[in-house]
C-alpha cells in the first residue's frame, strides 16, 4: 500500500505547477476570445499550433527589451499585442480582457472607432468573423519585469470596410 501512496503524492505535487500556469493555456485564450465572439454571433476560434509557434518566435526576438518591439511584422497574419510596463505579471486572460475593453470605443453603425482613433482595433480583431484560427504566446520581459503577450489570427480580420461581425 505504501508505494501507491507515494506515487499518488508525487503525482499531486507534480501537478501543482500546472495549476500555477492557469489562465495562460490555449484553452484560456480561446475561452476569453470565444465568449466575446458568442456575444456577437460569430463562430468560435480554433487553436492553431503553427500560429502559437509564430507568436513564440516573435517573442523570442523581443524578450530582452519588450519596450523596443518592432511593430512592423512581415507576417501574413493579423495580430494583437500588449506589453505591460509594470512588474505585474499579466495572464493571457487579463490581456484579452484589455483588448475586449476597447469594445466601448467601437461604433457598429459607422464601422469605425469612436472619435476617429484606432482604439478599437484589438477588439474588432478578437470578434472578427473573418478569423478562424488563433495562436498566442506570453513571456516575461527580461529588461524590466513586465509581460508581453501576442496573439496571431488567421485569416486576418479588420479588413477595410468590412464589419467584424
Amino acid at each position: 500500500m505504501l508505494p501507491i501512496l507515494v506515487v499518488l503524492t508525487t503525482s499531486f505535487v507534480s501537478i501543482l505547477p500546472l495549476c500555477l500556469l492557469a489562465q495562460n493555456s490555449p484553452q484560456d485564450y480561446l475561452r476569453v476570445h470565444n465568449v466575446e465572439r458568442t456575444k456577437v454571433g460569430v463562430k468560435p476560434l480554433v487553436w492553431d499550433s503553427e500560429l502559437e509557434s509564430h507568436a513564440s518566435n516573435f517573442l523570442s526576438k523581443h524578450i530582452e527589451d519588450c519596450m523596443q518591439v518592432d511593430y512592423i511584422d512581415p507576417s501574413p497574419f493579423a495580430r494583437n499585442i500588449l506589453i505591460s510596463g509594470s512588474t505585474e505579471n499579466l495572464t493571457g486572460e487579463d490581456v484579452v480582457g484589455w483588448w475586449v475593453v476597447e469594445k466601448q470605443n467601437y461604433d457598429y453603425e459607422s464601422n469605425s472607432c469612436i472619435d476617429g482613433t484606432f482604439q478599437c482595433l484589438t477588439y474588432t480583431q478578437v470578434v472578427s468573423k473573418a478569423s478562424i484560427y488563433l495562436g498566442c504566446a506570453r513571456a516575461e520581459c527580461n529588461n524590466y519585469g513586465g509581460t508581453i503577450v501576442i496573439c496571431y489570427y488567421d485569416p486576418p480580420g479588420n479588413d477595410d470596410g468590412q464589419h467584424p461581425y
